[in-house]
């Protein structure tokens, strides 16, 4: 499972809220905009209305994140998810998911890994 602890910061009416939730990359990368899931998802878990003044301020803020699992792990450096990255290694993941299955029923091979151009090649494939 890729989790991320994902925080924002801000203002309002002069008081400082710092609305925190763990949150399933897994999930947020099946939303069309992932940035704006994770928004709500802290909106939700702090009692914030999406359609209120306090949500428009909070995703105004800059998100930090901490506690990364899984791939996420190699994606936060420095409190920051470079996303793309996550999504390029998520969806290779996925991929893998179903073409290692197929390796193993048809050719006996339990890693592809070890056989990159056959990867390569079903990977290509799959994605035709």
């Amino acid at each position: 499972m890729n989790l991320v602890e994902a925080q924002v910061e801000f203002d309002f009416k002069g008081i400082r809220y710092a609305p925190a939730a763990i949150i399933n990359l897994d999930e947020c990368m099946r939303h069309h905009d992932p940035v704006d899931y994770i928004f709500r998802m802290l909106a939700a878990d702090c009692g914030i209305g999406t359609y209120s003044h306090e949500f428009d301020i909070m995703i105004e803020g800059e998100l930090s994140f901490d506690h990364p699992t899984g791939l996420a792990t190699d994606c936060v450096t420095d409190n920051k998810l470079d996303f793309e990255r996550f999504r390029k290694a998520w969806l290779e993941e996925c991929t893998m998911r179903i073409l290692q299955p197929i390796a193993a029923t048809y050719m006996s091979i339990t890693n592809l890994d070890e056989h990159p151009k056959l990867k390569a090649a079903l990977i290509a494939a799959y994605e035709a």
